[in-house]
């Protein structure tokens, strides 16, 4: 049996991926435990739907980009493992992954490619006093390290990307390519959210250019405006200087979007999660794309 290794993809343009030197017990166990979670997907994915960056996902079903440009050769990873440098054990190069992932090269020789989004939270670190339990008694952690989660991300299959959480995904992969632009009946729907209010659909609409319709496709596949409450974003809204016009019906705070283009694109880029706060400097800026340089 073929052991997987075990890389992360890293923001780091000079080292974007970098592997994890393990021993044979614990590659053994990797492979045993993503196994696992590759038939897991497999089973939850039974029926694919192209990805256009409006379709939501029901349970059964995924998202699916085919002729996908892996950028990154992840897939020459795991065919060349030995190609590819170790990571170093530390807590701030580690801070520097957004995906881990593995795979192997199947029977015809297709490369698969299975992938864990990853934040900070799944990074151990001996800075503090972690403790783990072994033994009947728990132990400190004297190294850094970090945790596997328990579900896939996403899974790469020869040219094929196939995921069910776009907003997850997309914290991976910059996806902008293959969405289209939000149509005239989209700005209708996205207008009838309880949680918007826009004032002159008619007018909205014909402001409305490709940028901003490609925004709003991706504002409605991220659910955004219904996970995070109006009152967070009015406050992340205050933080970054964005004048966010807003109103209370009963108990229920709404969004008023604006008229004025230039004032339609900061809103939008508000919602869709482009602004951001140097962890250096605390200087607030606007990217451009979703994918770390």
């Amino acid at each position: 049996m073929t052991l997987f290794n075990l890389f992360a993809l890293t923001n780091d343009p000079e080292n974007r991926v970098l592997r994890f030197s393990l021993s044979q017990e614990v590659q053994s166990d990797l492979t045993e435990y993503i196994k696992k979670q590759e038939a897991s997907f497999t089973e939850c994915a039974q029926h694919e739907f192209p990805f256009d960056g409006k379709y939501k996902p029901d349970d059964g079903e995924c998202l699916i980009i085919n002729n996908f440009d892996d950028i990154d050769d992840l897939s020459d990873a795991i065919s060349n493992p030995l190609g590819v440098s170790e990571i170093l054990p530390n807590p701030s190069i580690f801070a520097g992954i957004k995906a881990l992932f593995t795979g192997y090269v199947g029977d015809a020789g297709e490369k698969v490619v299975l992938l864990q989004n990853f934040d900070k939270r799944k990074i151990i670190s001996s800075s503090g006093l972690s403790i783990f339990h072994s033994g009947n008694v728990y132990k400190k952690v004297d190294g850094v390290g970090v945790t596997i989660d328990s579900r896939l991300s996403a899974i790469i299959k020869g040219s094929s990307l196939k995921f069910f959480s776009f907003h997850s995904v997309r914290q991976i992969f910059d996806l902008s390519q293959y969405y289209i632009e939000a149509t005239d009946s989209d700005i209708s729907d996205f207008a009838s959210n309880k949680a918007v209010e826009i004032k002159d659909l008619t007018l909205f609409i014909e402001v409305s250019d490709t940028w901003i319709r490609r925004k709003l496709a991706l504002i409605r596949q991220s659910g955004i405006l219904e996970k995070v409450p109006v009152s967070v974003i009015k406050a992340v809204a205050a933080e970054f200087n964005i004048d966010l016009e807003t109103k209370k019906e009963g108990e229920v705070e709404i969004i008023i979007l604006p008229e004025n283009r230039a004032e339609i694109k900061k809103v939008l880029r508000l919602l869709d999660e482009d602004y951001y706060k140097s962890p250096l400097s605390s200087q607030n800026y606007i990217t451009n794309s979703k994918r770390p340089a």
